[in-house]
């Protein structure tokens, strides 16, 4: 696929957790900077923080903002989720700057390891992980028209499309 790779999104969120049923419809493209897997990982983290009324993803991966976030009434950010693996200076740097840090991994539990033990000084951090397979099972069926209906429970995430259904589970490292 080249890139930039366009796609017109309708997105049917049911969230379980948060008591929220809604749809959402946006334009979202690739960018050149991005792979398949971050703006899968970055158009999951938005259905997931949807519940909230001023959530935004980052359409330009512009390093100023996180990949989602959410604010509040005063256009300040309250919740900042970022899609990859961080080094621990900048999870240090970034617990610091907003009020709640979300990172939402690929596989990432030996990521998570490996820094967990100088995470306990940070009490707005949470960690999530999923499956590679889920991400590889959304990949292959991606066209361009993501006509998506989104399941969010306690510890799984379920995507229907045309072509078929996805599950993994989600997994809260801290």
């Amino acid at each position: 696929m080249s890139k930039p790779f366009v796609f017109k999104a309708r997105l049917k969120v049911a969230d379980l957790f948060h008591h929220t049923n809604h749809e959402e419809v946006f334009t979202a493209a690739v960018t050149k900077r991005e792979s398949l897997e971050h703006f899968l990982l970055r158009i999951l983290g938005f259905c997931a923080l949807s519940y909230h009324p001023n959530t935004f993803h980052n359409q330009k991966s512009d390093k100023q903002y996180p990949d989602v976030w959410c604010e509040n009434d005063d256009q300040e950010i309250i919740i900042a989720l970022y899609v990859s693996e961080l080094d621990i200076s900048e999870i240090h740097r970034l617990c610091k700057f907003y009020d709640k840090l979300l990172i939402l991994t690929i596989d990432g539990e030996s990521w998570f390891k490996g820094i967990s033990s100088q995470l306990i000084q940070h009490h707005n951090i949470s960690v999530y992980s999923i499956t590679a397979n889920f991400i590889e099972d959304l990949k292959s069926n991606l066209t361009t028209s993501l006509h998506w209906d989104i399941l969010i429970e306690q510890n799984s995430l379920s995507v229907g499309d045309k072509a078929g259904y996805y599950q993994t589970d989600v997994k809260q490292l801290c």
